[in-house]
């Protein structure tokens, strides 16, 4: 007498094809997660460096550095005519110091916005780039 053949799967199989599939998304994830944040860190950056440029004009018509951000041409008193805020909300812009001979504008991560590695850049008159982490620690060369 023959056997007869069995067709399907054992459950031991599809357990394995389940860990396959749960560790190839949880690495996807991860991946996407770390490409999500560089871009919002591109975000950052370059609203600083728009501000930074938007200072220099400033400083040339007025003879100071601007200490406010979100003005419109023509307000008194007269601020730069940048936003507060990133594109998508997600860093707060402000002008830590300023005065005729320089400026530091900082941006930090709204509270919305986790990312504990670049939790705060910053930027001055002379083009010096700044960033630390949610510790305060320097995290510059991975941040810009």
């Amino acid at each position: 007498m023959a056997k007869a053949a069995t067709a399907g799967i054992t459950l031991i199989e599809l357990m394995i094809a389940l860990a396959v599939v749960a560790i190839t998304t949880s690495l996807a994830v991860a991946s996407y997660r770390g490409y999500t944040l560089r871009g919002h860190r591109v975000e950052a950056a370059h609203a600083l460096l728009a501000a930074a440029a938007e200072q220099e004009k400033f400083h040339l018509a007025h003879g100071h550095y601007g200490e406010r951000l979100d003005g419109s041409p023509g307000a008194e008193p007269a601020a730069l005519p940048v936003a507060s805020t990133t594109p998508h909300g997600r860093y707060q812009l402000a002008v830590e110091s300023a005065d005729a001979v320089g400026f530091r504008i900082v941006a930090r991560a709204s509270e919305r916005h986790v990312d504990p590695l670049c939790a705060r850049f910053s930027i001055d008159e002379s083009g010096r780039r700044g960033a630390r982490d949610h510790e305060g620690r320097d995290s510059t060369a991975r941040c810009w």
